[in-house]
């Protein structure tokens, strides 16, 4: 036998050897013998760990570890103020340690004297920083932060959560009141992504709300003069028990359809008895008033009666409101306001079980949820799990039964009707006044065994907070109800929520929703976020109404100021492309109005040529003489006359298509083939024959059918339709550039202009919303039924540079 075999024969040997013996006593579980009955048992417990239990009894060494990987990471990386996330940081960082969190200022002043030692200027000094000497004005301040607030606040209006977007966003005056403009920090595709993804918040208490107290029947009477008499929205059986927020387009007093004034929701009181009824109307601040005073000029116009015993307060200081948008706004608000006051005979899980719903279009648009929460400081901060949450089989039910059948008494906390909520304004107030300070809670923190502990409500000491929850949408935007335009919109870009609650709570539900992961934004955002779901936003897309007005004239002086501060040889030459009006949309024009309104800038002749169209002018004339000058004569007086006509000019004469059966009425018009009734374009009849439908949609069940036919001309000639166009190419329109058809060649032929217009970060091509003349339409409708080659009506948009024309598809928005 080799020397081979015999070493492998004894290492089998050596094997069974310690097989036999057993494992190493370094292996074996400490207190087993050898060969025992339970060394198998004790030696398969200790192969088998258990991680929770050796998890919790680590948990303070696990901490301590996270915290000086996260200690070691961020040193000398970032200062003390960079501690916050980018979203929730001031303005501006300041030197001021006082100004930094307590926790974080020994942090501060040690990075502060690290700085100073190797710093030149403050080298053998004791100052920290190179801070000058304050100046006499800081020295003469007020010395109570509260008592310069409230001087500031002369003439204008300030939220509650005014200086927290004061040290974030940049703020602008607007209707009486300083309202977040839009954020200092670029986030134009981040408030997309949020509107569409996760959350959006905004601060909208800047709208007003108009309260009217009375009879059922005296406020449906009296706002039943104000809407169009073929819509019964506000006495419906949805909306009258207030279940629902009523939308509504309101106009003046018997004017309709011209005179518009704009959209309105409105919101009716529970039903509690009969007797005195409460309902109030939300609106925009930029037609607030004009309603207010048609309000009253129609209730003072009712003889006396019961009729007239109507009140009308202004109850704007008394709420405050925030809307929020995204596919997880659902999620967050059942979150946030998760702890909620248990009442016997409702439904306090409602919202909770409505909580993993995708997008808040699933749910019914305009249904309202009546909450009363605790105090939402108690379990500050609020966090949201960003996984998609999974639903038992029962909840799953819940959620069905809901969708398929939305309660009855959700608009309502008990089912006797006996706590009124937020619409007792006296035990709001009362209420704001028990509420507990700041510094009492801080101070109940402290008592925690536990550091960090959420506290819990004190019945006896803290107070509750009545909420409105109103799951709004397009109808808000569009005063009108959707119904089969509603695939029009994106679905999460256009439906989202309305938080109401009593004033004096605004930044603890601000900053609970903030921290739970909201990303806030401005006005801006919002009218990108409604541009991009498809929706027209007020006032910018209302023509017609004097909000629109005001606003595209102060716009149109931005823009024109803008243009002359460049230097003559640099400004674009609008007049060479044939463009008279490029600082606004001349609707009065393109209507044959008489006048322009006061609003817009003055602008002449001169005043809109450049240096290089007057250099063109001077070589003109000395070759083509007298002839030139005339020419240039009348084009001056052509345009200083329409400058002079400016104060005659009146929006009450135009007429705005709005609402769903009217679009679809004129939507069906443009998609109707050509009869014998239309031989003879040239013919007024075959105008008012092809627009018949049109008129009998908007005329009033007790119309005398033997109307004047020059009236109805007169009135389809001066009627405006909203369209959005969607770019068929490359491109982008431009603002107030003209809309023209397809086959039109002169900048003359226009028949509409564009309101807004940017690109479109869901459809990735270029969008704009303008307004169409319905007899510009009608002219191309007809053009496109002669053309042989026209599969589809489209229309072109001309540019004010000089470039191509972008062709463009359209759709009529109501």
């Amino acid at each position: 036998m080799d020397s081979g075999s015999s070493s492998k024969m004894a290492d089998n040997s050596d094997d069974k050897k310690r097989k036999a013996q057993g494992p190493p006593e370094s292996a074996r579980p400490r207190g087993a013998k050898q060969g025992s009955a339970s060394t198998k048992y004790t030696l398969g417990k200790a192969r088998s760990v258990d991680v929770v239990g050796f998890v919790e009894a680590r948990s303070f060494e696990i901490n301590a570890l996270q915290r000086s990987l996260e200690n070691a990471r961020s040193q000398g990386n970032t200062r003390a103020f960079q501690t916050l996330p980018r979203h929730l940081r001031r303005r501006a960082a300041s030197h001021n340690v006082k100004r930094i969190p307590a926790r974080l200022r020994e942090k501060a002043l040690s990075e502060m004297k690290k700085s100073a030692q190797t710093s030149k200027a403050l080298a053998g000094t004791d100052r920290l920083t190179n801070a000058k000497k304050s100046s006499r004005y800081k020295r003469r301040r007020a010395r109570s932060v509260r008592q310069e607030y409230e001087t500031r606040q002369t003439g204008k209006r300030w939220l509650e959560t005014h200086v927290w977007h004061a040290k974030r966003m940049r703020m602008k005056e607007l209707w009486g009141a300083m309202i977040a403009e839009t954020p200092n920090e670029r986030s134009h595709r981040a408030a997309y992504r949020a509107a569409k993804e996760k959350t959006y918040i905004q601060d909208v208490s800047y709208f007003r709300t108009l309260e009217l107290v009375g009879s059922e029947d005296a406020i449906v009477g009296l706002l039943r003069q104000l809407t169009p008499p073929n819509e019964l929205t506000l006495a419906m059986k949805p909306y009258i028990g207030g279940a629902r927020m009523a939308p509504l387009t309101l106009y003046c007093a018997g004017s309709y359809p011209l005179a518009l004034l704009g959209p309105a929701t409105a919101l009716w009181e529970p039903i509690s008895g009969a007797g005195q009824r409460k309902l109030w109307l939300r609106l925009h601040p930029a037609n607030a008033d004009a309603i207010k005073i048609e309000l009253e000029r129609v209730l003072d116009a009712i003889p006396d009666g019961n009729d007239r015993a109507i009140q009308i307060k202004d109850i704007t200081c008394d709420l405050v409101s925030f809307e929020l948008l995204g596919g997880q706004s659902t999620q967050m608000l059942a979150a946030v306001l998760s702890q909620t006051v248990d009442c016997a005979d409702s439904e306090p899980s409602l919202l909770q079980t409505i909580r993993a719903i995708p997008s808040p279009a699933v749910l019914p648009e305009s249904v309202v949820i009546a909450l009363r929460i605790h105090d939402p400081r108690l379990e500050f901060p609020f966090k949201v799990n960003p996984e998609r949450m999974v639903l038992s089989q029962d909840e799953q039910q819940q959620l069905q039964d809901v969708l398929l059948h939305w309660p009855a008494n959700a608009a309502v906390l008990d089912g006797q009707r006996s706590d009124t909520g937020i619409w007792d304004r006296s035990e709001c107030a009362s209420a704001l006044e028990r509420r507990t300070s700041e510094h009492a809670l801080n101070k109940r923190r402290e008592q925690q065994l536990v550091p960090g502990t959420k506290l819990r409500p004190d019945p006896s000491v803290d107070v509750t907070v009545p909420l409105l929850l109103v799951r709004t949408g397009p109808e808000a935007m569009l005063g009108s109800r959707v119904g089969r335009t509603a695939n029009q919109y994106i679905d999460t870009l256009a439906h989202g929520w309305t938080l109401i609650a009593p004033r004096g709570w605004s930044m603890a539900l601000w900053m609970a929703l903030n921290f739970a992961g909201a990303r806030a934004q401005g006005l801006t955002e919002r009218h990108h976020i409604g541009f991009e779901a498809g929706l027209p936003t007020f006032p910018a897309n209302w023509p017609g109404t004097s909000a629109y007005d005001e606003w595209a004239g102060s716009a149109a002086t931005a823009l024109y100021q803008k243009w002359q501060r460049r230097p003559p040889g640099k400004r674009a030459n609008y007049l060479k492309f044939g463009i008279n009006s490029p600082f606004y949309a001349p609707f009065h024009k393109l209507l044959d109005l008489p006048g322009v309104p006061e609003a817009y800038p003055q602008v002449t002749a001169d005043g809109l040529e450049c240096r290089m169209k007057r250099l063109r002018k001077i070589t003109s004339k000395k070759k083509e003489g007298c002839l030139s000058d005339q020419m240039d004569i009348d084009e001056d007086a052509d345009l200083n006359s329409t400058v002079a006509s400016r104060s005659s000019g009146s929006t009450a004469d135009m007429w705005l298509l709005t609402g769903e059966l009217l679009a679809t009425a004129a939507a069906s018009l443009l998609a109707s083939t050509r009869t014998a009734a239309h031989e003879d374009p040239a013919l007024p009849t075959a105008f008012l024959a092809w627009a018949a439908p049109l008129l009998e949609a908007v005329r009033s069940p007790n119309y005398n059918s033997n109307s004047d036919t020059t009236k109805d001309i007169a009135l389809l000639q001066h009627c405006l339709v909203r369209v959005r166009l969607v770019c068929v190419g490359r491109g982008v329109p431009a603002e107030n550039a003209p809309i023209c058809t397809s086959l039109a060649k002169q900048t003359g032929d226009a028949i509409g202009f564009v309101m807004t217009s940017s690109f479109s970060l869901a459809r990735g091509c270029g969008i704009a919303v303008g307004a169409c003349s319905l007899y510009g339409l009608y002219q191309a409708w007809l053009s496109a039924a002669e053309s042989k080659h026209a599969k589809s009506l489209g229309l072109t948009v001309q540019s004010l540079d000089g470039s191509p024309s972008i062709s463009t598809s359209f759709v009529v928005l109501p």
